[in-house]
């Protein structure tokens, strides 16, 4: 049994710019489970429809100069994390000194310390994180906000050093493979990668105001021109309801200090689908709380800072379709168990879309095993 340890690859530092690509060098020797960015703000008034994971377009870890290990925005990286533990991580953690903290953790196992699947860095001439930002994204996280000079960032993870007995089969592999607006009516077909085995699919969206299944109406996979179809025109909310029957039905909560005026105003939780809100404040009355599928309504007697729990289904606006899940295994068994194809097969992504205008994307998962 081999071990882990806890290792800084890169000591907080300030944001160099407000817009650009930060390249971070990795080991070329050793075993790394994942990669947890650390980003922080400071903030004396948040707005609750803007999160830290909107000013992070793009977190990728490229090996050789080319190979994509992982490519994902910061909402799909905290997406596909939070499928993981069923639970979100801290996008607007707050400190008792005033700072915002929010964590993306990049995981190249199915959990940090899984020792089958993990990046093994003497496989590649070279390995490096690189982290595209735009703070300008992230509206008035607070009355400095993030600014050169005062947001920071930080990268660290669980690492195993040459001979502590850490020898993986292979690591997933993240993706983005299409990124899209919908058309009312529209159809979309994405054929899908035949390199490794298919962990799960994340079906996804970022605009204000719709749930999760309203860019993916009906969804079909298709194998080898309709031989098998595992899904064949399901509706995206049977799409969701049959995840979270395979997770015991959890409920995602988030909670936000949100900087409201006086007035009415719409609150947007990283939510595919709102079951229950609440609200709190101790310098505003807020006197509603109408709760749409999409939103949370409220009203403000006065201006100030009121704090506003949501609670629904689908982190991030999010279906999510597990192999894993599906079938209680991982690597290429889940994919044959759950579909009876492995990833040498013609695999077909389809879906019809109700709504346009939604700026749509699809994540695929991947054991790359050797």
């Amino acid at each position: 049994m081999g071990f882990w340890l806890w290792r800084t690859f890169k000591s907080q530092k300030s944001f160099d710019s407000d817009a650009q690509t930060e390249v971070i060098d990795l080991p070329k020797r050793g075993i790394i489970s994942n990669l947890v960015l650390e980003s922080y703000a400071l903030s004396g008034s948040q707005k609750g429809d803007i999160m830290s994971q909107a000013i992070f377009s793009k977190i990728e870890v490229i090996g050789n100069g080319s190979t994509v290990i992982q490519s994902l925005t910061g909402q799909q990286v905290q997406c596909s994390q939070a499928y993981d533990d069923g639970r979100f991580s801290n996008d607007k953690e707050m400190s008792p000194s005033g700072g915002c903290y929010a964590y993306f953790d990049i995981r190249f196992g199915r959990y940090p310390g899984d020792q089958f699947y993990a990046l093994d860095c003497s496989r590649w001439d070279s390995l490096e994180l690189k982290i595209t930002y735009n703070l300008a994204a992230g509206g008035t996280l607070g009355t400095t906000g993030f600014t050169t000079g005062t947001g920071k960032l930080l990268v660290y993870g669980l690492f195993s050093p040459d001979g502590a007995g850490i020898s993986p089969i292979g690591y997933l592999k993240k993706e983005q493979k299409k990124a899209y607006t919908t058309t009312a009516g529209g159809t979309a077909d994405l054929a899908l990668p035949t390199d490794y085995p298919f962990r799960r699919l994340i079906l996804l969206h970022s605009t204000d105001g719709y749930v999760s299944y309203h860019p993916f109406q009906y969804v079909t996979i298709n194998i080898n021109n309709g031989a098998r179809k595992p899904i064949d025109n399901w509706l995206g909310n049977d799409v969701m309801q049959m995840d979270l029957s395979l997770r015991g039905y959890p409920q995602w909560r988030q909670s936000v200090e949100a900087y409201v005026t006086s007035g009415d105003g719409d609150f947007h939780p990283r939510l595919g689908f709102v079951l229950c809100a609440s609200v709190f404040s101790e310098d505003t009355t807020l006197v509603g709380g109408d709760i749409g599928v999409a939103h949370v309504h409220y009203h403000a007697g006065g201006a100030g800072s009121g704090y506003i729990t949501a609670e629904g289904y689908g982190p991030d606006r999010s279906l999510c379709i597990d192999l894993e899940k599906w079938s209680g295994k991982h690597g290429r068994e889940a994919m044959l168990d759950a579909w009876g194809y492995d990833e040498k097969a013609d695999i077909h992504l389809e879906h019809t879309q109700q709504y346009g205008s939604i700026a749509s994307q699809v994540v695929l998962e991947q054991y790359a095993v050797r």
